[in-house]
Parts: C-alpha cells; sequence; structure tokens
C-alpha cells in the first residue's frame, strides 16, 4: 500500500511534534513551507520556502502551527486537499465527528459523541471527554481536560493541565492559563486563570 503523503505550513516545535504522528501511521511527509530562512529544515526535510500551492499536489496539507489565530489566517490561503493525523497511540471513538486539519497527539483521548472543528489541536495525553463540542481552531494543550459536554468556541486555548468542568460553555477566542479549573460559563475574549478560575483579562 503506498503510504499517505503530507506537506506541512510551518518548521517550528509543534511541526515537529505533528511529523512524529503521520510517522507513527507509516505516513511520509515530502515538503514543508515556512517563509523564515533561518527554518533550514523540518529534522531530515528540507524547508522549500513560503507555501506554494502547485507543489505536491497530491499530498494532503497540515497547519503545523500552534497558534489558533495563525493558523486561522493560513487556512483562507492554502489550496491543497487538508487532511488530518491522529497519532497511533491517541485514543478516538468511532463516534466522534473530525473536521478537516484536526491535529490529535501522543497519548490524547476523544470520548464517545464528541466533535472536533477545522484546524483543531488536541495535544499530548489531553483528554476531551464524552459529548464535546470544540469549535474550529482551538487548541487543548498538552494535559488539560475537558469533562463531559464542554462547549468551546472558535480559536480558544486550553491551557495545559487546565481542567474544565462538566457542561461549561467557554467562548470564542478565550484564553485559559495553565493549570486553571473552570467551574463555570466564560464569555468571549477574556483571558482567566487561577482556581476556580477567574477573569483576568478582557478582550
Amino acid at each position: 500500500m503506498e503510504k499517505t503523503k503530507y506537506v506541512f505550513i510551518g518548521a517550528g516545535g509543534h511541526a515537529r511534534v505533528l511529523a512524529s504522528v503521520i510517522e507513527s501511521n507509516r505516513a511520509e511527509l515530502v515538503a514543508v513551507f515556512d517563509p523564515n530562512p533561518e527554518k533550514i529544515a523540518l529534522d531530515e526535510v528540507k524547508n522549500e520556502g513560503a507555501y506554494q500551492q502547485d507543489k505536491h499536489p497530491n499530498a494532503q496539507l497540515l497547519i503545523a502551527i500552534g497558534d489558533n489565530a495563525i493558523r486561522e489566517r493560513i487556512s483562507q490561503e492554502i489550496k491543497h486537499k487538508v487532511g488530518q493525523a491522529i497519532h497511533a497511540t491517541a485514543v478516538v471513538d468511532r463516534l466522534v465527528n473530525l473536521a478537516e486539519g484536526v491535529q490529535i497527539i501522543q497519548g490524547a483521548v476523544v470520548n464517545r459523541g464528541s466533535s472536533i472543528g477545522k484546524h483543531t489541536i488536541v495535544n499530548t495525553n489531553a483528554t476531551v471527554d464524552h459529548d464535546c463540542q470544540l469549535g474550529d481552531f482551538v487548541h487543548i494543550a498538552p494535559g488539560a481536560t475537558l469533562c463531559g459536554g464542554v462547549k468551546v468556541g472558535k480559536g480558544t486555548l486550553i491551557g495545559a493541565n487546565a481542567t474544565v468542568l462538566p457542561n461549561c460553555i467557554i467562548g470564542e477566542n478565550v484564553s485559559v492559563g495553565a493549570g486553571a479549573v473552570v467551574t463555570a460559563d466564560l464569555p468571549d475574549n477574556v483571558v482567566v486563570a487561577g482556581v476556580p478560575a477567574k477573569i483576568i483579562k478582557h478582550g
């Protein structure tokens, strides 16, 4: 069987992690696009500079960048078919809905009835329990836990080792600090931190 081929946009740290994800499924990274001239290569794969839509047209594309806003901006410019990446050690229930561009990293768990939006990252050892709804361009950072029935709006970051209690609704473009415990709904465009999590910044 022929290997699935991927191209990445981005050659930083998250791209290295994502490369290991596709390797776990015996897929092949054939090209990396990153306009930063200091990024010469991603491991053994040469950086080909700024994104070029006519190169490697049969490969699937992943935006290998952790920043939510940057992923969203780049998504509006790409012409390749967009793929998905799920590490072989991740546990994703068969009744989970995954949109294009989803990235599920080593040791992550996504449980039954959940849905994951476009270009959303569920990072290392994060847990998304049953019936959660994650919007587009969300990032669930390493070790974070979403209990059952949680809703997360577009562009939101759930920080490393944060916990969101059952049925909480988190707005769009929210930043939940590392280690925070979210016990109640959160509006759009806020930064929260602490145990329990409290709003420390608006806008």
